[in-house]
């Protein structure tokens, strides 16, 4: 009886401490996944950063204003034609996965039918779409960004496809080349075309961005089509699934976060319509007008959000785990990844936003050479922490199926944040004050409402250490701020406080972690 009891004793250890390995196993798997997705988007940032900078300083703020123009009118088509198909796959996929690669199929003949008349009626009416946009000098921009309506979305269908499977790296690594050959590509013909003027080079080179989604399109389909044929997986059929139920559920749930997707590049093109006419009412040129925009979207909203890529590339990672673990009813798994990810957010949105807030002349002089962003950079501090925790909390709400609040509460936003616009820009003495309301009011509400809605799966959380965190890491800003501006080396002695900050903050958030785990 003693030796039986043993033996069982025994065997529940035995089962314990393979628990234990396991979820260590796991851990390391997602930890290791997640630093990789996080260097290959900071691989990318920096890439597009160069480019950015390089083109900028080449055109101009002003051309800088019509670039970003043209991209906001492109985000608003691109998510006209995908939806919510991708992430809808990937959500799919991660619940079926041998049936994902029958659904992009399908899908992907939708979109190539739809993206090849986008691109048709793009290319041949772009100075319709430039006149509509308010600026006849778009033209050369829509013009060669057509072929990207072809492009773009097959490639976002593909990323949504092996997301689902969890091939991170592998998305990773096509981001890299995508970014690698768009900005190779976007420098090569300025520098070529410019002598015709900043304009016309400018919008040539918005064709770099379909040769980049041709190159990572090519490199994913290989990769995959070469690893299914080594694998030799059985072929599903397409009668082995219910096709109609699942039509169903793809078209709902790709509504519903096309819907909630939708409402940023919406905004981006109302923004890019109303701001310059406001700043024009307010008494500026339109050549004036134009640029303030430039400075504000392609170089201050640029800074600004740069620092989300962190809890992008978390949420990108942990969605499909967190959709595993709700599909096994494994809650208590769900809410600690849960409970992770939301103090990651906060940690690194508090560090991020003081860096913004108090180094924002360097980095605008750094970056772009000027100061002119100085201020638009500091207005926009906070969007670091606010962006983080909406797209955190997003990616959460959906996945337990609660995509109408993030719709409502990116719909309260941007209602609000255009009436902002329209009503402060046009005040003459705001200048960027007005703007940066509304971009601030628009990334509040909307992040109010997911986390209300999160309350009850929050109350684990402990609050007060998070107000600690935050206390912390201003004294931290403080104190590193406080002496190394007092040098004859100023810039060098700002640099280096730029560096002790960020390694001061980063090993108190790793300690955090570690006395939380």
């Amino acid at each position: 009886m003693l030796h039986h009891s043993y033996r069982l004793l025994h065997g529940h250890r035995m089962i314990r401490t393979s628990l234990m390995q396991w979820r260590k196993m796991m851990s390391s798997s997602f930890i290791k996944q997640t630093v990789f997705r996080i260097c290959a988007i900071l691989m990318v940032k920096a890439i597009g950063l160069i480019g950015r900078v390089s083109l900028t300083r080449l055109i101009g703020a002003e051309g800088i204003g019509l670039f970003q123009i043209a991209y906001s009118y492109f985000g608003l088509g691109l998510m006209l034609l995908t939806g919510g198909l991708p992430t809808a796959l990937a959500l799919y996929t991660a619940k079926h996965p041998s049936q994902g690669w029958i659904w992009f199929k399908i899908f992907s003949i939708y979109l190539i039918i739809i993206g090849g008349g986008a691109t048709t009626l793009t290319f041949y009416y772009s100075d319709t779409v430039a006149r509509m946009l308010g600026n006849e000098q778009l033209y050369y921009f829509i013009h060669f960004l057509a072929p990207a309506f072809f492009a773009v979305p097959l490639l976002s269908l593909l990323r949504g496809y092996l997301q689902g499977i969890e091939l991170y790296n592998v998305i990773a690594v096509s981001e890299i080349i995508e970014q690698a050959v768009r900005v190779l590509f976007m420098l090569a013909i300025v520098f070529l075309f410019l002598p015709q003027g900043p304009a016309i080079a400018t919008g040539n080179s918005m064709l770099s961005t379909s040769l980049g989604a041709i190159s990572a399109f090519l490199v994913l389909i290989s990769y995959y089509l070469y690893v299914n044929r080594q694998g030799n997986q059985a072929p599903i059929r397409y009668s082995d699934i219910k096709f109609q139920k699942r039509l169903k559920w793809f078209i709902h749930s790709s509504f519903i976060i096309s819907i909630t997707r939708l409402l940023i590049p919406l905004s981006d093109v109302l923004d890019a319509i109303i701001i310059p006419n406001r700043l024009q009412t307010a008494g500026y040129s339109s050549a004036e007008a134009t640029a303030m925009f430039g400075v504000l979207t392609g170089m201050a909203a640029l800074v600004a959000y740069m620092p989300t890529l962190v809890t992008a590339a978390l949420s990108h990672t942990l969605t499909m785990r967190m959709v595993a673990d709700w599909q096994a009813r494994n809650y208590e798994r769900f809410h600690l990844r849960t409970r992770i990810a939301l103090k990651v957010s906060w940690i690194w949105g508090w560090i991020s936003s003081l860096f913004l807030y108090v180094y924002n002349k360097e980095i605008s002089l750094i970056l772009f050479g000027t100061i002119e962003a100085a201020r638009p950079i500091q207005f926009l501090f906070i969007v670091p922490l606010l962006v983080g925790l909406r797209e955190v909390s997003t990616s959460i709400l959906w996945v337990q199926e609660y995509k109408k609040v993030p719709l409502i509460g990116l719909i309260s936003g941007i209602s609000i944040s255009l009436i902002v616009h329209y009503f402060l820009v046009a005040k003459p003495g705001l200048n960027y004050r007005g703007a940066t309301v509304g971009i601030l009011t628009l990334e509040f509400i909307a992040v109010c409402c997911n986390l209300l809605a999160m309350i009850p799966m929050m109350k684990r959380i402990k609050w007060s250490q998070l107000i600690i965190d935050a206390l912390v890491l201003i004294f931290i800003m403080f104190l590193v701020n406080h002496y190394t501006h007092h040098s004859e080396s100023e810039i060098i002695q700002i640099v280096i406080g730029m560096i002790i900050y960020i390694g001061c903050s980063l090993i108190y958030a790793v300690i955090r972690f570690k006395s939380d785990t």
